[in-house]
């Protein structure tokens, strides 16, 4: 999640210790400019000590908050390469395993946490659950979505007229 794209997930993480269901597999990224920014931090934190969420909060502006010792980056960085391995290990799975065969990916944010977090999974295989997507870079209908995605600003997440960017996901998702 990026800024309050955090809302949704600090819900479903409640729900589910509410409900008795195990969150030591669930991760919850935030992404935000500043340490002041990361909203619900204390119950986070909270709930990865007491239930085994995996809580990995991210700072894209380390130099405005001196005092941050934590991940520096943006929320989407957790899906390039050595951002995965550290989920993985977060996570507690092995290292490698992270897939849509053992992950479903959902993401919150403006157009750019989530056009790079699609772009930076696909080459992983995760499916894109959005329509739009899925019919542009020819997606089989059977085929079952493992990332999903909410936007609360209105810009096209990815150019689905740029055929670098169709190319990219078509040759990520095996495709091509």
């Amino acid at each position: 999640s990026a800024g309050t794209g955090l809302a949704p997930f600090v819900s479903i993480v409640r729900d589910d210790i509410t409900h008795g269901r195990s969150v030591a597999k669930t991760c919850v990224i935030h992404g935000v400019s500043r340490s002041g920014d990361l909203g619900y931090r204390d119950e986070l934190e909270a709930m990865e000590r007491d239930h085994g969420l995996a809580y990995v909060p991210t700072v894209s502006r380390p130099a405005e908050c001196p005092d941050w010792s934590g991940t520096c980056g943006r929320a989407e960085d957790c899906f390039k390469d050595e951002g995965i391995a550290m989920l993985e290990s977060r996570i507690g799975i092995e290292s490698g395993s992270l897939s849509p065969e053992t992950a479903a990916v959902l993401v919150c944010g403006l157009q750019g946490t989530i056009g790079e977090s699609i772009l930076r999974l696909s080459i992983r295989g995760f499916v894109p659950a959005e329509k739009k997507i899925r019919k542009a870079v020819g997606i089989p209908d059977e085929t079952t979505p493992s990332l999903f995605f909410e936007q609360y600003d209105s810009d096209p997440v990815i150019d689905l007229e740029d055929p670098e960017i169709l190319s990219h996901l078509r040759s990520g998702l095996g495709l091509d």
